[in-house]
């Protein structure tokens, strides 16, 4: 059982994961902005997304250091990743917690994706001239590594 990390008065177990991961999958599947990327990045792998997904969760909530790996390669099939992209799947995440977790804890729950889903936008969106100078694939491995070291979640 983890605690958020935002709140760790709140405690989410493995099963409110899967009802989670279950919830977001259904929504993403009826996204129609999203639907076409994750049609090409996921396919008819849905089980193996979802089970990928609840164990990214459970570890960025117990901060393992192993909630890392996805950015990266979600560029790497689907370069044309945009801040849309991003923005809109924070929304489905957040519509999913709601759709579990008491409001409270889905606000905390999605706090912790917003700051996620911030890391990816910093590495979209550069913020300076120096930033922007540098290559998307390091700025996103820079993202990734934040990620793993727990950057900004707590």
């Amino acid at each position: 059982m983890a605690t958020l990390v935002l709140d760790p008065s709140i405690f989410v177990d493995d099963d409110i994961l899967h009802e989670i991961v279950q919830s977001l999958s259904e929504r993403l599947r009826r996204h129609r902005r999203l639907r076409g990327g994750l049609d090409r990045v996921i396919g008819n792998r849905w089980q193996e997304f979802e089970e990928g997904f609840a164990r990214f969760l459970g570890a960025l909530l117990l901060q393992t250091g192993e909630q890392g790996g996805g950015i990266v390669a979600l560029h790497e099939v689907f370069p044309e990743l945009a801040p849309g992209h991003v923005r809109d799947a924070c929304e489905v995440f957040m519509e999913a917690a709601l759709e579990v977790l008491p409001f409270h804890a889905a606000a905390s729950l999605s706090e912790l994706s917003e700051h996620v889903g911030a890391l990816v936008l910093r590495a979209l969106e550069p913020a300076t001239e120096a930033a922007a100078a540098m290559p998307l694939a390091r700025r996103l491995s820079e993202a990734e590594a934040a990620l793993r070291a727990g950057a900004g979640l707590r």
